[in-house]
């Protein structure tokens, strides 16, 4: 665009400079035409940067290191205006990191219709926003710039590989405590008594009745466990963070597995996790804010109470 102006400043002045050495007919035409083509060019591109509109679409939530790939699509619904060139300019930052935004310049011949296709940078845990910064259509003359209409940002979260801790503790071998009657379930644990008036038929042991020469019944028993708190410092740098998230979602899911529920410590928040939806909703929610070194709230470890901290480098394979 910078070229064009300047070729079409040349031209003007060289007009200019004609009208005045000689002022004929002919070189006042010359002048005015040069003048009024820069506006009829304008009113010409109008139409088509109204109708015209930049998106971004796709862009799925992925694991660190693999691939996702976001489209830019452009398009302009007039049939009769359409634009000569476009102009857009691409962002991208990793907002979990802080990292200094990717920034993308796009420059095409206009069309009804556009594509193309990024590849965001995976190779850092958290949240990557998209968006589309500046988007403009030129004029027939490329002497103006005219902004269209942009969509909103696209954000996908890079979530961490689950990492085992190196040793890998036992915690719901830990936890367990002692057995209580579970009332109306099913256990593959159970305790074998006398029968007592009100105990369903159902639960009567039939083979040890028939030897023991009176009723007795299996009775159902569950695991009382101890309170689970897995506490963890958020680190100050981006890969010690991906080491002891990577340990919290292993740890997490074998939890969740075995239907154990558990208490979260990360840095100065704290919550209960009771389901595998909870643990990601949880970790989703970390990684889209920036990354803030902070000490995990205090859990003290009591008859009741397992605490397992997590530090950075702990995690080994998935």
């Amino acid at each position: 665009m910078a070229g064009r102006r300047i070729l079409y400043a040349a031209l003007l002045l060289g007009a200019a400079v004609l009208h005045i050495a000689y002022g004929q007919y002919v070189t006042h035409l010359i002048l005015m035409f040069l003048i009024i083509l820069p506006v009829i060019s304008l009113l010409l591109a109008v139409p088509a940067a109204v109708k015209s509109r930049a998106e971004l679409t796709g862009g799925e939530d992925v694991e660190i290191g693999s691939r996702t790939v976001i489209h830019l699509n452009t398009r302009c619904d007039s049939a009769l205006f359409i634009p000569s060139a476009w102009k857009l300019r691409i962002e991208r930052r990793n907002i979990f990191t802080g990292e200094k935004p990717k920034k993308t310049r796009v420059v095409f011949k206009g069309g009804g219709a556009y594509e193309d296709a990024f590849i965001p940078d995976t190779d850092r845990i958290g949240a990557v926003r998209c968006s589309i910064r500046r988007a403009s259509v030129c004029d027939p003359l490329g002497l103006f710039a005219l902004p269209v209409k942009k969509s909103g940002d696209i954000t996908l979260i890079v979530l961490p590989r689950e990492k085992a801790p190196i040793p890998e503790p036992d915690l719901i071998k830990a936890s367990a405590t002692v057995m209580r009657p579970k009332p109306g379930g099913f256990s593959e644990e159970h305790e074998l008594r006398p029968y007592r008036e009100g105990d369903s038929v159902n639960l009567i042991h039939w083979k040890l009745t028939v030897k023991m020469d009176e009723p007795i019944v299996r009775e159902p028993q569950e695991v009382l466990y101890k309170n689970i708190i897995l506490s963890a410092d958020i680190p100050e740098y981006p890969e010690d963070a991906e080491s002891v998230l990577g340990v919290i979602m292993y740890l997490g899911r074998k939890l969740n597995e075995e239907g154990v529920s558990f208490i979260l410590h990360f840095g100065s928040r704290t919550a209960s996790i009771r389901s595998a939806a909870e643990l990601e909703r949880f970790i989703r929610e970390e990684l889209a804010k920036p990354l803030k070194q902070e000490k995990a709230a205090p859990a003290l470890e009591g008859s009741d109470t397992i605490v397992f901290r997590i530090d950075p480098g702990m995690g080994g394979a998935a």
